[in-house]
């Protein structure tokens, strides 16, 4: 038994979606979730400094004696999560790998489309992996990067949303594709918008995918908690008052987070 917490953590707000599938899956599991608001979007920034916010936050959990991380970024998990796997003694969860396999077992699939920020666009990460293990898949990627300032915000339900959506969407609403894997955490906050606009496609979300792996993993190694006790906390790096109301609304829990700063 090991009741240490796990560390959940994203650019924002978006991460909440693995602490829904979280709960799911490992409803007895403490966590430790950190979302850094202050310095939201990650997508729009170079390399080094994107690594530089990832260890910060992982040397602030690693403070808290967590288990294991769940890296629920796809930023962070296209570009730097060796460098996080290299300097950290836990296991390291991403969430791209998981994202791909759970496409991968999807049957009859030969176009694959991925929305994520154009920082994992750029890295090209989704499209190499899927091409690895299917060499006959065809793999379409964009970056669409108005999605994450419209869930900050709390306008995931808009109607501008829906409009957003279609108009990156749009070509393959002429042409459809047989998946679309949300390469960003965020994303399937937008899920009811993307389903409108591509109803015929079959939509990952990519961390219900990795809390899968998670827990398998997690078993594997004997990390799991068995006792009934557990706990759940929440930080983040900017407006916690906003943060709580949004994450509230997301999760369906009780959020009272608190104020994190970096050096």
């Amino acid at each position: 038994m090991d009741n240490r917490p796990i560390g959940i953590f994203d650019s924002g707000l978006g991460g909440l979606t693995a602490v829904n599938a979280f709960v799911k899956s490992l409803p007895g599991e403490s966590f430790i979730y950190v979302g850094d608001t202050a310095r939201i979007p990650y997508g729009e920034k170079d390399i080094d400094t994107v690594r530089l916010y990832g260890r910060q936050i992982m040397q602030f959990l690693q403070k808290k004696n967590i288990k294991a991380a769940i890296v629920a970024c796809g930023t962070l998990s296209s570009n730097v999560i060796q460098d996080l796997r290299d300097e950290f003694n836990i296991p390291v969860i991403d969430v791209v790998n998981p994202g791909v396999d759970a496409c991968l077992r999807l049957p009859n699939i030969k176009r694959v489309g991925v929305i994520a920020t154009e920082a994992t666009v750029k890295s090209g990460v989704f499209p190499r992996l899927l091409k690895e293990k299917n060499l006959n898949i065809k793999v379409e990627a964009k970056a669409c990067p108005l999605f994450v300032p419209l869930i900050e915000e709390g306008l995931a339900a808009h109607p501008m949303s829906r409009c957003i959506v279609e108009a990156y969407l749009a070509d393959w609403q002429k042409n459809p594709i047989d998946a679309l894997i949300l390469g960003c955490t965020h994303y399937p906050l937008l899920s009811s918008a993307i389903k409108n606009t591509l109803p015929d496609t079959v939509l990952i979300d990519i961390s219900a995918a990795t809390l899968e792996v998670a827990s398998k993993k997690l078993k594997k190694k004997s990390l799991l908690n068995n006792s009934e006790e557990f706990t759940r906390e929440f930080y983040s790096s900017g407006d916690t008052n906003k943060f709580n109301q949004l994450a509230r609304q997301i999760t369906g829990m009780h959020v009272d987070a608190k104020k994190v700063f970096w050096n």
